[in-house]
């Protein structure tokens, strides 16, 4: 079952119905972007199941997806082998639950960004994969 609360390819995100969504999220969602900026930031629809998604790419490769929940939302990341091992090097991010073995895309990581303490465990993640990709 998908997390995702808008699943209808009708229903295109608008800043103001992604911020009733995300309720006393938003400003977290908002900081995110700001921090990504540098890379593009398209909504896409992945169909029925999956339904619209934030993507943040450059270069042709994908930063996050983020997915819309009532009241928080999802980062979702894959990164290749070389940022897998560093992460597991790096005492304060060793801690992300890192998919094994990894999809074609890489080693997938998902974060459910609730609060202001997930959400710095996500933006620490970011900052550290967007460091190794030098963006």
């Amino acid at each position: 079952m998908s997390v995702n609360v808008l699943l209808e390819k009708s229903d295109t995100p608008t800043d103001e119905r992604i911020k009733a969504l995300l309720g006393g999220t938003w400003p977290l969602y908002e900081e995110l972007r700001g921090l990504t900026q540098a890379c593009l930031q398209e909504w896409k629809h992945y169909g029925k199941k999956y339904g619209w998604k934030l993507k943040v790419h450059a270069n042709d490769k994908t930063l996050l997806e983020l997915t819309v929940a009532q009241g928080w939302f999802l980062v979702a990341m894959a990164i290749r082998e070389k940022e897998r091992q560093e992460l597991k090097a790096d005492p304060s991010l060793a801690s992300f639950d890192v998919a094994s073995p990894p999809a074609q895309e890489g080693y997938g990581i998902k974060v459910e960004v609730r609060d202001a303490a997930s959400f710095d465990r996500t933006t620490s993640l970011v900052r550290f994969i967007m460091s190794q990709r030098k963006l």
